[in-house]
């Protein structure tokens, strides 16, 4: 008993009710037979002491019956738990009227002057302190004063009180203090729904809450909602819906305006009328530039308004390419430009303008000019006026000659300098046979051709890989590294290439029909050109991995991906650069932390390890530098940055890549950070609401904030609260002195029986 200082005892559970009911039925009537039973007994006391004895072994048997234990525990005395709620969410940053404090001052405030309330409530109760918004947050009544600023997302009453109730679930909560606006849009008016009336009344204690705030005389312009596309197209217009909220504005003209930066796409005249609270304004406005582009939509601040922040709405637009342009000229028909033509018309991603030679001024038709429906060839237009508007040239097997004067060829070379792509597919009519040599054409190309050698060889081979550069974009038909080898070495083989063609300074060849031969036996090679990309295809039997893999029970998939990827590079797709940057997701919350990742690719497309990248983290429009840190990257040719951006805004992470020369290459992801403005659609406070709260609970009362309010004459119930901390039960019905007992009393009443002459 040392380590015990308290008793209990327990009883069976309702497993022997039953049992106790018949027992309960069968005692009476054993005792009325029984006590008949003795009336050939002259001696009273005789009677008295068998009829005693009889009642004494039903009661024994009924206690073995309900299973009687004793429990010892070690209890220790606990006190009492008042719990403070302080509500931290964005409406508490709205001014009162007419005195223009923030909300959150009268509860700082209210806080502060009633310091002496709580250092007595501090003796009798456990006193907890908690902000909240949509979720609890324990807080020492100290920090309340230096940490209390509005920072919640939107007013949850019943998310919060739910957790209230977990968190104390098993203790003694015997009250709430509540100090909010009542500023919850999950509730309708001042009414709560029966879930939440449910769960005020299950809470022991009373709920006194104070209002922060008066409903009346708020007065405030703001944009709660903007409704448009996350993407859009380059050039394309695009809609925009504005939900405009107007409290106590009066009559007035209000202009709405739509940026980018310092550089405005939109804006219209908002008329306000007496009366009207909601409006909608409706923008038309059209991209200029890829990329993510960060918008604002603003109206001006009013003097007076008790919320400013929400007189803006930012917003992020990824804008993209509609489609890839490109101009594919055939020197004649074949079954190479054939299957090439079918997988660029079936990409819905391409715009595919197509041009095929089938004839030539040398070929003799058997008929007329006049008698000939072919149209002119469009030199002029193509590489002139409309080549800026293409992403992609194929010469597919062509001599430029007679269709294309030689002065359009260094249209060609600057279409490419300036950020253009040139594809060249060999043939009969290309390269040397083509007369490209010494062209504009061949400066761009990723080789030069040598006239003194054979032009075209119909030697069977297939491509081999060149070591060193598997990993490049273009090559990549699975992304499991030992399943695509086996594909590379299961493509059907190639009937015939073009050649003395040698790869130039800066040139990567891809595939040869000699790995060991690289420099004499190119099949694919590519090249940067200037801002452009140019790549060389020396055959045109690239169509036997389509028709043949077919005809050998495979797929043509892989051919289709191998001209996807082709696409891909040329026309520079973000996801091939060999430096990728990017975010966990395009848009932030204040106070979120901003993981950045970024991974670097040497031209062979294997990792930069060790390489010193510089980290830069800047402000839009503004342009204010808040990261400027360096880093080495891991073996992967990988890094990782976390960034807690300091406020709403948009934001721009860009990594540079130091060689040891200088910059080698950089590149750079957007990000926005939002200031939420939820709450702010309806930014009157709630004392309705905050009443029905406290009505909903035993003995709670509601209260308003002035600017001198004080927190005092609160009484909370105060009952014994133990908690045990050991415990130990002993059973006493199952021991060898209960049922001795039992058979004791049974014994000697047939004894005294049996004496007394009884059957």
């Amino acid at each position: 008993m040392e380590d015990y200082n308290a008793w209990e005892l327990h009883w069976s559970s309702g497993d022997a009710l039953w049992p106790v009911l018949i027992l309960a039925v069968l005692f009476p009537l054993t005792l009325w037979f029984f006590w008949f039973s003795l009336s050939r007994l002259l001696s009273t006391r005789k009677k008295i002491l068998l009829f005693s004895l009889r009642i004494t072994a039903l009661v024994l048997l009924l206690l073995v019956t309900l299973q009687p234990r004793i429990e010892l525990k070690h209890v220790l005395p606990q006190r009492n738990a008042v719990a403070v709620l302080i509500d931290d969410s964005k409406s508490l940053g709205v001014k009162t009227f007419p005195d223009g404090l923030p909300r959150m001052q009268l509860i700082r405030d209210a806080i502060e002057q009633s310091g002496d309330f709580f250092e007595r409530l501090k003796q009798t109760h456990q006193v907890d302190y908690y902000f909240f918004s949509d979720r609890l947050t324990p807080v020492s009544r100290e920090k309340i004063v230096s940490g209390y600023r509005p920072r919640g997302l939107n007013t949850d009453f019943p998310g919060v009180f739910t957790e209230l109730q977990k968190r104390y679930e098993g203790k003694s909560l015997q009250g709430m203090i509540l100090l909010s606006d009542g500023a919850d849009l999950s509730q309708e008016g001042d009414q709560l729904s029966p879930e939440m009336s449910g769960l005020m009344s299950g809470f022991d204690g009373p709920l006194y809450t104070y209002t922060a705030g008066d409903p009346g005389g708020v007065k405030d312009l703001g944009i709660p909602r903007v409704e448009v596309s996350d993407f859009g197209f380059v050039h394309q217009p695009l809609n925009l819906t504005a939900t405009i909220n107007a409290t106590n504005m009066g009559a007035r003209s209000v202009s709405v305006v739509l940026k980018e930066g310092n550089k405005i796409h939109a804006s219209r005249i908002l008329n306000l009328k007496p009366g009207q609270e909601r409006y909608q304004v409706e923008l038309n406005f059209t991209p200029g530039t890829t990329g993510k582009r960060f918008y604002t939509l603003s109206m001006p601040v009013f003097a007076g308004e008790a919320v400013e922040v929400n007189n803006q709405a930012h917003f992020q637009i990824n804008v993209v390419r509609d489609r890839i342009r490109v101009l594919h000229l055939n020197g004649r028909p074949s079954w190479d430009s054939r299957f090439l033509r079918e997988v660029l018309a079936n990409n819905p991603k391409v715009d595919l303008l197509s041009f095929f030679i089938l004839r030539t001024l040398t070929d003799d038709v058997m008929a007329s000019t006049q008698e000939l429906s072919l149209i002119p060839f469009p030199s002029n237009l193509l590489f002139t006026d409309y080549l800026s508007s293409f992403d992609l040239v194929i010469f597919h097997n062509f001599r430029f000659k007679p269709f294309i004067d030689r002065k359009y060829l260094t249209n060609i070379k600057s279409f490419v300098e300036k950020g253009g792509a040139f594809l060249m597919i060999g043939g009969d009519l290309s390269f040397q046979s083509g007369e490209y040599q010494r062209t504009p054409v061949e400066d761009i190309l990723p080789v030069r051709m040598d006239r003194n050698t054979q032009w075209f060889s119909n030697e069977e081979f297939r491509a081999q890989l060149v070591p060193g550069l598997f990993r490049h974009p273009i090559l990549q038909l699975e992304k499991d590294e030992a399943r695509n080898r086996e594909v590379w070495d299961s493509m059907p083989p190639i009937n015939g290439r073009n050649t003395g063609l040698i790869p130039v300074e800066g040139a990567q060849v891809l595939a040869a029909q000699d790995a060991a031969k690289v420099a004499s036996t190119p099949v694919l090679a590519t090249r940067r050109f200037g801002e452009g990309r140019s790549m060389v295809i020396a055959t045109d039997m690239l169509w036997n991995w389509n028709f043949l893999r077919v005809g050998q029970g495979g797929s043509g998939r892989y051919y289709q991906k191998f001209w996807e990827n082709v696409i891909a590079w040329m026309t520079r797709d973000p996801q091939m650069d060999p430096l990728q940057v990017e975010t966990g997701k395009d848009h932030y919350w204040e106070d979120e932390k901003v993981l950045m990742h970024f991974r670097s690719l040497a031209p062979d497309y294997n990792p930069r390890a060790n390489q010193k990248a510089r980290i830069i983290v800047r402000s839009i429009p503004e342009g204010r530098e808040w990261v400027n840190e360096e880093q080495v990257l891991d073996e992967n040719g990988e890094g990782r940055y976390e960034f807690t951006p300091p406020a709403e805004g948009f934001y721009t992470a860009e990594v540079l890549l130091d060689s040891g020369e200088g910059i080698s290459s950089r590149r750079e992801t957007r990000f926005t950070v939002f200031s939420p403005t939820t709450e702010f659609e309806r930014p009157q406070a709630n004392p309705g609401l905050m009443k029905t709260l406290a009505d909903a609970t035993v003995g709670g009362m509601h209260r308003s904030l002035s600017q001198s309010a004080r927190i005092e004459n609160l009484t909370f119930p105060n009952p014994d609260y133990e908690v045990k901390i050991n415990s130990r039960a002993l059973s006493l019905w199952d021991s060898w002195w209960s049922y001795g007992l039992l058979l004791f009393f049974l014994t000697a009443e047939w004894w005294i029986r049996r004496k007394s002459g009884l059957s």
